[in-house]
């Protein structure tokens, strides 16, 4: 295992590649934003709980692990704790290298062809510091010859602190099932989302419309995370007691891509053809108090 360091005077941020791309520890001012992820060993099927991971070329589930597209019925291997779903990609359980390395930026790249995913894809990340800003690039590509549909986002451990209060707007929130699936109702949200110390049960929402920013008050700063299109969906989860909310900006909602295509643009159905590349970035922004 190998851990890439990347610093400023207000961020640090340790990655290890070998282990999907993960963040395993993210601090600003010696906060810790990210719940520090401290295993000693990484089971791509059981993976630790902590840090950030990348969501490609898909976030959440497939229903029943299969997959339709353009006609054409994909199986895909089920995720033993999704049973008989599929859980949050494959680019989170692969090797991933160091492309690129400069003073304030860390470029990461992997090559997946395999069961887990029907057409041959390359998945990017790319971690930039700027004074109290950090910026994470995603990026999927088709090297297939067909068309695809595609995803992406990440799935971040927020570590959760005394008197932290947490604050989002979406336009939409999904009723979900007992398997996490969304059953196809909606409802519209107009007041703004918000998650602090009282929250005592299991939190689960999946939102869509989000406007793209979540607030973060912290007892020794501010926190804004801003995300561009395509991420316009949101996931907020947490068990009961966990000490961390995972906070996730993501392009889709769970099993978009096997919806009508009359559904894709609500549910964030993306087409990506040979060649072509999804793309988003997400930038983390810190304030003092």
């Amino acid at each position: 295992m190998t851990r890439v360091e990347l610093s400023n005077k207000t961020w640090s941020l340790s990655l290890i590649p070998e282990w999907g791309g993960r963040v395993a520890l993210m601090q600003a001012d010696s906060v810790d934003i990210m719940t520090p992820l401290v295993a000693d060993s990484f089971d791509p099927l059981a993976w630790p709980r902590g840090g950030i991971y990348p969501l490609m070329p898909y976030s959440n589930r497939v229903r029943e692990a299969n997959l339709m597209h353009e006609g054409k019925s994909y199986s895909l291997p089920p995720h033993p704790a999704a049973l008989p779903h599929t859980l949050h990609g494959v680019a989170q359980t692969l090797h991933w290298t160091v492309a690129a390395r400069s003073a304030d930026s860390v470029i990461l790249v992997c090559l997946y062809e395999g069961e887990h995913w029907p057409w041959p894809v390359r998945f990017e990340q790319r971690f930039s510091l700027g004074g109290n800003t950090l910026s994470v690039r995603l990026a999927v590509t088709n090297l297939g010859e067909t068309s695809m549909p595609a995803g992406l986002g990440l799935h971040p451990y927020f570590h959760r602190h005394p008197r932290m209060r947490v604050e989002l707007n979406v336009g939409r929130s999904w009723q979900i099932d007992d398997e996490y699936l969304p059953t196809g109702k909606s409802d519209a949200v107009s007041a703004p989302v918000i998650i602090d110390d009282a929250l005592g049960q299991e939190l689960a929402l999946y939102g869509s419309q989000w406007d793209g920013e979540l607030k973060v008050d912290y007892h020794q700063g501010h926190l804004l995370m801003k995300a561009d299109e395509p991420l316009t969906h949101f996931v907020a989860f947490a068990p009961p007691g966990a000490p961390y909310l995972c906070l996730e900006p993501v392009s889709h909602l769970a099993d978009a891509f096997n919806s009508h295509v009359s559904e894709w643009t609500d549910r964030g159905t993306n087409v990506v053809q040979p060649g072509q590349t999804l793309e988003a970035s997400v930038r983390f922004i810190w304030s003092p108090r």
